[in-house]
């Protein structure tokens, strides 16, 4: 079995692990490897190659990014327009009235999203990207409270402590089937991740959220496509 289809096969059983926790989270638990799986299937075909050097790990989707299009940081210009991507989405009958899943027909940009893909067009194409790297959140699930954006940090102990069992375990399966030489952490809580699974080669970027603001230079100045090609390309 290929590098691509084992990680499918991974990603379902990782979905279903986590659809049997029973969160107590009071808000909306958005799976996108359901309800968006055509788009995410697509999405590992096409970036999962031999020969990468290099794993890209953020935390889990955006309310406007993978939360939508079922791609990690899937901001929706660049799902469309970069990536190439086009599989349709029904949204979950269950849908968080703050923060609708409307699929490829969401109207809002994820900034994160924006600045992660403008990063790899800088480089050049998907296949020249794709050549060097693979993209993948730690967590898959999102979660919504009100209209607001709860990250995993941010949730009941006993959620945290669910999550950290079941994606630690996936994440190690994850590299194992890379194998990869290096990895990249957008932002400290994959890094932590990172770091906990016995990675000991771990390059940190601050992560492109808006959130913080700090971070926009690193990724608006060009420096984030020049740490990537100082690991992608002299690895």
């Amino acid at each position: 079995m290929d590098k691509a289809k084992r990680i499918l096969s991974l990603s379902r059983s990782l979905s279903s692990e986590l659809g049997r926790v029973s969160w107590k989270f009071d808000g909306f638990v958005c799976n996108p490897l359901e309800y968006a799986w055509d788009n995410y299937e697509a999405f590992v075909n096409m970036s999962v190659m031999d020969g990468q050097k290099v794993l890209f790990l953020g935390m889990n989707p955006g309310p406007y990014g993978m939360m939508q299009t079922g791609v990690p940081f899937g901001e929706i210009d660049a799902v469309r327009n970069y990536l190439g991507l086009h599989c349709d989405i029904i949204p979950p009958k269950v849908n968080p009235p703050g923060k609708r899943i409307e699929g490829m027909n969401v109207k809002r940009h994820e900034v994160s999203g924006r600045k992660f893909w403008k990063m790899a067009a800088d480089y050049g194409t998907p296949e020249d990207f794709f050549s060097k790297a693979s993209v993948f959140s730690f967590c898959p699930l999102a979660f919504i409270s009100g209209s607001r954006n709860v990250t995993p940090d941010e949730l009941p102990a006993e959620d945290r402590e669910a999550i950290d069992v079941i994606c630690s375990s996936a994440l190690s399966e994850l590299l194992s089937i890379l194998s990869v030489p290096r990895t990249i952490a957008l932002g400290r809580y994959a890094e932590k991740k990172l770091k906990a699974a016995g990675v000991e080669s771990v390059a940190y970027f601050p992560h492109p959220s808006p959130r913080s603001r700090s971070s926009m230079a690193f990724w608006d100045s060009g420096e984030a496509l020049a740490c990537f090609r100082r690991v992608a390309d002299e690895t």
